[in-house]
Formats: C-alpha cells, sequence, structure tokens
C-alpha cells in the first residue's frame, strides 16, 4: 500500500505541475480584460487535448513509478539470494534454517505494498509425476514461509517445473521475481 500511495502522490503532483504549467502558457498580459478573455476562450478550445495529453502524461508518470518501485523491491530481493540462495537437499521440500531467514529477508521488501510475485521451482528425477510434485512441494513451502512473514499469498504465483531443459537452473535452488499485475 505504501508503494501505491507513493505512486500517485508521484502522479498527483505531476498532474498538478502539467497543468499549472499548460493554465499559465500564453497568459503573459494581463494589461485589459479582452487580452484576458482571449487567453481564457483560447485555452477552453483546447482543454480537450490538454486533458487528452495531461492524462497520457500522468499515466506514463504512473507507470514509470510502478516500474521504479518493482525493481528496487526485485533488486531487494535479489540481494537477499544472493547472500544465501534457497536450496533444497536432493528429492527433499524441507526449508533449512538459513532458507527462513532468507525468506525473512526477501519479505521485508514485500510488505506494505502490493506486489506480486513468481517463485519458480525445480526438480529432477526420472519420474517425471514425482519431480513435479516435489517442485511444487517446494514452491508451496515457499509461499507458505513468505505468508508466515506477512505477505499475502494471494500475491505469490508458484511456477514448478519437473526435469527443466535449460542447463543455466540449478534445480535444487528456487527463483523469485516481481511480475507485473
Amino acid at each position: 500500500m505504501t508503494t501505491r500511495k507513493y505512486v500517485f502522490a508521484v502522479a498527483f503532483s505531476a498532474a498538478a505541475l502539467l497543468l499549472t504549467t499548460a493554465c499559465d502558457s500564453g497568459n503573459d498580459s494581463d494589461s485589459s480584460a479582452a487580452s484576458t478573455a482571449n487567453t481564457t476562450t483560447a485555452a477552453a478550445s483546447t482543454t480537450h487535448a490538454g486533458h487528452t495529453s495531461l492524462g497520457a502524461t500522468a499515466s506514463s508518470v504512473v507507470s514509470s513509478a510502478l516500474d521504479t518501485a518493482r525493481q528496487g523491491i526485485q533488486n531487494a530481493i535479489n540481494a537477499a539470494l544472493a547472500a544465501a540462495p534457497i536450496s533444497f537437499d536432493s528429492g527433499s521440500s524441507d526449508l533449512g534454517t538459513v532458507d527462513e531467514v532468507t525468506l525473512k529477508a526477501v519479505a521485508i521488501p514485500l510488505q506494505g505494498n502490493d506486489t506480486r510475485i513468481r517463485v519458480s521451482t525445480y526438480a529432477a528425477d526420472a519420474d517425471v509425476a514425482k519431480a513435479k510434485s516435489l517442485a511444487e512441494a517446494r514452491g508451496n513451502n515457499i509461499a507458505a514461509a513468505l505468508e508466515a512473514d506477512g505477505v499475502d499469498r494471494a500475491r505469490i504465483t508458484v511456477r514448478a517445473e519437473a526435469n527443466p531443459s535449460d542447463s543455466g537452473i540449478e534445480v535444487d535452488e528456487a527463483r523469485i521475481e516481481v511480475v507485473a499485475g
């Protein structure tokens, strides 16, 4: 919620600044009522286009602020995972003490906002169904730990994959990433 309030404050400030600038432009002379009336009429005739432009600019500011907030949260998550990756013993879905501490650190930037995340977990086994089940259990354990640390479960999506083909994936480690929405 804090991120949303910050974004709205930035958007409101930008909109107010743009509106003030738009209202002041073209109004350099205040020597006669006719001049003021002409400026007011000219401003009124361009109001619709100005609102469209203002709306697009405000939308762009909000979008940019949300992207920046998401990136900041992702950076904090990445730092926690780099310091102590969430890893599982082969064939296990149990979280260790270090994993629980890492998840507490991951939960901190996720509190007080509505940022959504995807937890990706993997497992390898000759039996694909068994590997998929293990990967799902790993993801669900991570989601439960984050929920216990104050992250709304509805904001967490678990993506479990059995026997991933990407050689860059460490099957006994989890990934956590911020997603739009």
